[in-house]
């Protein structure tokens, strides 16, 4: 299939509603799940090119929520924004030569990830189990490929690796007597120009258009979630971010009858972009409520 982006930004006639899909959109490529040729296992190798399954490039139109922020929710659509994100930058996070400050990263962000969380999923107690920075030209770019970064089931063995030291409190969650989350809280270092993130509206997430893929790291095995394009799937991102704005995705919760369990990403080219290499940051927590 042909990957030309065309630009196709329709009029925003409903600035007063109260429905995200009457957001204005955009044209771009999203590169859905396609199987490996041989039958097997999908896997992919952390950190790496390294997978055996292949890309379904589809031009499909996403709705740009700019004028539209306050409206997404995360337990509807799966996603929020924090638009009062603790405002660093780059150069707060990374020295001169490029070298990561990940002891200021824990120490000065970490607790503003914690409080962002809890205040805006109402959750009694947020775990932060790692933390991702997107550069140009490193190992680590953005992921122009549509997932999840856990799959249900991987997310409960985070609660057993994560959940603390009490084996009876950890059980209750991990048997769904109790609620958890994980959120992933993702926000730009400089102002975005080029490969936003685009996320989908859980509403219109078929699961059966969900598949596990084996998340291979040198020392254990875990699992993402890849996704099949349907046609029916809406996509959403919200145009110029800057270091003040946050995105809230949810990928995993175990509460029975939410609407929004989990839903897929995936860094696009705007049409026509131009401009430095997207850098971002994402923190990935566990949300625990009583």
């Amino acid at each position: 299939m042909a990957t030309t982006i065309a630009q196709s930004t329709t009029k925003t006639e409903m600035m007063s509603s109260t429905d995200i899909s009457s957001a204005p959109t955009v044209q771009s490529v999203l590169n859905f799940y396609a199987p490996p040729d041989d039958g097997s296992a999908p896997y992919n190798v952390v950190a790496t090119q390294e997978r055996n399954y292949r890309q379904d490039a589809r031009i499909v139109g996403i709705h740009d929520l700019r004028g539209y922020e306050t409206l997404p929710v995360l337990d509807k659509n799966g996603f929020t924004f924090d638009l009062s994100a603790p405002p660093f930058t780059y150069g707060d996070f990374f020295a001169k030569d490029g070298t990561e400050k990940t002891e200021f990263i824990k120490k000065e962000y970490y607790p503003r990830v914690q409080e962002a969380v809890k205040r805006l999923t109402g959750g009694s107690k947020v775990v932060i189990f790692d933390h991702t920075a997107r550069l140009p030209n490193s190992a680590r770019t953005p992921v122009g490929r549509v997932h999840i970064d856990q799959s249900l089931r991987a997310a409960v063995e985070r609660v057993k690796l994560h959940g603390g030291d009490d084996p009876d409190l950890v059980n209750l969650y991990v048997s769904a007597q109790k609620r958890f989350q994980i959120v992933n809280y993702w926000k730009p270092l400089a102002k975005i120009t080029r490969d936003p993130l685009a996320v989908a509206d859980a509403r219109t997430i078929n699961p059966a258009s969900l598949v596990s893929v084996q998340h291979r790291y040198p020392n254990r095995t875990g699992e993402t979630v890849g996704m099949k394009y349907d046609g029916g799937q809406e996509w959403y991102f919200l145009s110029g971010m800057d270091v003040t704005e946050a995105m809230l995705i949810k990928c995993a919760d175990n509460k029975r009858d939410v609407p929004a369990k989990q839903i897929p990403h995936s860094a696009f080219a705007l049409p026509g972009q131009t401009g430095p290499g997207r850098v971002s940051i994402e923190v990935r927590t566990l949300v625990f409520f009583d």
